[in-house]
């Protein structure tokens, strides 16, 4: 049985319906959703790479990173370095990846560093349910043996 595919995206989606504000809506909160919720897949990914099992590397990088909007080019570009370096195989196609680099780049006058921080957490948070809640095929089954 093959199961649907379910986009990271409508997470974003569900916070925007819910968000009376309009937080959500500006470009710049989105790119650091998005970038979140990749660093997110990057570090679970990491920790099962073939190429170095049990990874922490871009982990440890990412916790002595300021979370600004001048850095989230920064962050993505080493995600994606070691999304290539360790041959990660992110979920739907590393959909996250392509959400972040498609997400419209606007300039961001006024945008404070801690909304950028908390849009790049919400993400962060949001992809690590995100896989909880839609277990893939391999891994439901792996629970399901004794």
């Amino acid at each position: 049985m093959e199961q649907e595919k379910v986009s990271f995206s409508t997470y974003l989606d569900t916070r925007k319906s819910q968000d009376e504000l309009g937080f959500f809506s500006h470009p710049a909160i989105q790119k650091a959703y998005y970038i979140g919720g990749y660093a997110k897949a990057v570090i679970m990914s990491s920790y099962k790479s073939e190429v170095s099992n049990k990874n922490q590397t871009f982990k440890n990088w990412l916790s002595n990173q300021i979370i600004n909007y001048r850095n989230l080019d920064r962050i993505f570009e080493m995600a994606f370095r070691f999304e290539q370096k360790l041959k990660l195989r992110l979920r739907n196609d590393s959909e996250v990846r392509s959400l972040a680099h498609e997400t419209p780049i606007t300039k961001s006058p006024g945008m404070s560093s801690s909304r950028i921080s908390f849009s790049f957490v919400a993400g962060f948070d949001d992809y690590g349910h995100f896989v909880a809640d839609h277990k893939t095929e391999e891994k439901a089954e792996q629970k399901e043996k004794p």
